[in-house]
């Protein structure tokens, strides 16, 4: 499809004062136990780096997120919620943002965060040099900064649009460990135009370097067609469960227990047609909790 034909660009109706999604979640630890995580998809302003293939825009706010408002999504997203052991605060964009999550909110944010032994955000390596290590000096539990390198295949990450290179990621995933936070990892599989074959190649060698880099966590999130890829979604590969099966299976031989991989499953249900898909389907989601590929 062309670009301007593409889908026109309306959010969704969202706000402020209330987070646009909450899910229960369960995750490998580092020592082989799993864990509970609380996800907290936060209504925040729009990210300002544009990737292609982003979607997440669709339930974001125009303006800067006014003071005051995290701390209150947090509050009614835990209301009446036995709360995991983990909390993972996901704000469409970077949390070290000003614009999306405002710094005079840290302490309120973390006060919040108290209960759980681990705190999840999400990050680009332009935001909160400075930022970053204020909020986890406030925090009691670990934190802990996801950042979407998506692929090391170097063409494929200019086009993303990413705003950074597999060096700019390889730096900042150092400067995070040394800072005491730990990493993890978004990795897509698929870009537009390409065989399914070297999205999986790919998406392989991308655990690889990730892992290598210190990530203690990787997702590995199947290309989903929307509003992003710059009206080319027709063009994506065409992924079975058995390929995406086949790629957890191997990355996580690869990482040898160096690291946790997991596919993401958020859209993946909505493309199961047959029983055999739903049967793979739940053998990858049961891989994802215990890291043994059946």
């Amino acid at each position: 499809m062309p670009a301007d034909l593409a889908p026109p660009l309306v959010r969704n109706r969202v706000s402020a004062t209330r987070p646009y999604a909450v899910i229960d979640e369960r995750e490998p630890d580092t020592a082989g136990r799993v864990a509970t995580a609380t996800t907290i998809f936060l209504t925040a302003s729009e990210c300002p780096i544009g990737c292609t293939m982003c979607d997440l825009w669709q339930n974001t706010l125009p303006n800067p997120t006014p003071t005051g408002a995290i701390a209150r999504q947090i509050d009614v997203a835990l209301e009446n919620r036995v709360p995991g052991d983990w909390i993972k605060l996901y704000n469409s964009g970077n949390f070290f943002d000003a614009a999306s999550i405002p710094v005079n909110d840290y302490q309120s944010i973390a006060k919040r965060c108290a209960p759980f032994s681990r705190v999840i955000v999400e990050n680009h390596p332009r935001f909160g040099s400075r930022r970053l290590p204020a909020f986890r000096d406030l925090l009691s539990g670990q934190l802990e900064v996801a950042v979407g390198l998506e692929t090391v295949q170097p063409r494929w990450l200019s086009r993303l649009n990413k705003q950074m290179t597999r060096d700019d990621f390889d730096r900042y995933a150092k400067w995070l460990l040394n800072e005491g936070v730990d990493l993890r990892v978004f990795l897509i599989v698929g870009v537009p135009e390409v065989s399914a074959r070297e999205a999986v190649q790919w998406a392989t060698l991308s655990a690889r370097h990730a892992c290598l880099q210190g990530a203690r966590h990787i997702s590995l999130i199947p290309a989903r067609a929307g509003h992003g890829w710059n009206g080319k979604a027709s063009t994506l590969p065409t992924l079975s469960m058995a390929d995406l099966c086949a790629l957890q299976s191997t990355a996580i031989a690869d990482v040898d227990g160096r690291c946790n991989v997991t596919v993401d499953l958020w859209d993946l249900t909505k493309r199961v047609t047959t029983p055999e898909d739903n049967a793979i389907v739940q053998q990858i989601s049961q891989t994802n909790v215990t890291q043994c590929p059946a």
